[in-house]
């Protein structure tokens, strides 16, 4: 791994970095705004519990590349979305099950002492059960949290930027570097957000508000750091009207032909945003549904995938 082909390699992580984050983010935030309300209403109704964690079990036991692609033709486009979908789904488990889990775990005595005081049902659960269930609470987040990081490097071949665009591309194209970069991005980014969780569940334990304003502190310099590449380059790109998407499929020639495509758009003076690593048919059905505007295919492909000769 040499300087010049690692410097290369990094130009790309701004951008990579900052679309991952998003990606993770927002998946893990629907996932808790989701699964913490469920995992409490199932406590509640004992009938719902063992059917909605059965859910959520058998969604886990799909791979993360077959949720991905299946979301491809459930939604009808590429992208963000069917990404986003996928990850929020696979987020469900750990969350919703430590949940479920604190909360029952709970001591009986101490339940039943606090409605000797005379708490109502509520104030039980607010501010007895969850305050005690949230070290198990935090913990499913922090497991969510690492496995949507590690599944977001899947999202490349449904059309999503992510830190996988490095994985996917150096594999094509036998460069280790580009390889070497994604992983250890991905796992610095785990590591990071796995972190700052726990700090939060700290702060929430010790009911210390200095640890918390860090974590929150902390949480938003990640944030704005890992987004305005992003934001900069939206902006400029609003500046030149809209971008047009080049798509490209999972070997060399498509990364060399999508990106001379791109930089003659580029050249006229167009914003073109490049799509790689995607298969035939998802290609295809963007190609028809507008997700893309062009990519470069061939006539056995056309005559046997397409026209079904």
């Amino acid at each position: 791994m040499n300087g010049e082909a690692l410097s290369a390699q990094l130009t790309l992580l701004p951008d990579y970095l900052g679309n991952h984050l998003l990606l993770t983010l927002i998946a893990l935030t629907a996932g808790i705004v989701i699964c913490i309300p469920l995992g409490l209403l199932v406590t509640r109704v004992k009938s719902l519990q063992w059917p909605t964690l059965a859910v959520a079990g058998v969604l886990q036991t799909i791979p993360g590349i077959a949720l991905l692609a299946l979301m491809v033709p459930l939604l009808g486009t590429i992208g963000t979305l069917p990404a986003l979908l996928a990850l929020i789904v696979y987020s469900f488990l750990p969350i919703l099950r430590n949940t479920v889990t604190g909360v029952l775990n709970v001591d009986s005595s101490v339940v039943e002492a606090a409605r000797g005081l005379g708490m109502s049902d509520r104030q039980v659960l607010y501010k007895v059960e969850i305050p005690l269930a949230l070290p198990v609470l935090v913990a499913g987040i922090r497991t969510a949290t690492v496995w949507v990081v590690g599944t977001a490097t899947l999202a490349t071949p449904v059309g999503a930027t992510s830190l996988g665009n490095y994985v996917f591309s150096g594999l094509q194209t036998q460069n280790v570097t580009a390889i070497i970069v994604g992983c250890v991005a991905a796992a610095l980014l785990a590591i990071v957000l796995d972190q700052l969780v726990r700090l939060i569940e700290i702060a929430a334990s010790k009911r210390s508000r200095k640890l918390a304003v860090t974590a929150v502190v902390l949480l938003v310099l990640l944030i704005g750091g890992g987004l305005s590449p992003m934001i900069l380059r939206a902006a400029n790109a609003s500046e030149r009207g809209s971008a047009i998407e080049v798509g490209a499929k999972p070997f060399t020639e498509q990364y060399i032909l999508a990106q001379t495509i791109s930089d003659r758009l580029e050249a006229a003076g167009l914003t073109a945003n490049t799509h790689s690593g995607m298969g035939s048919m998802v290609l295809f059905e963007a190609l028809a549904g507008g997700a893309i505007d062009c990519y470069v295919d061939y006539t056995g492909t056309i005559w046997a995938n397409v026209m079904k000769r």
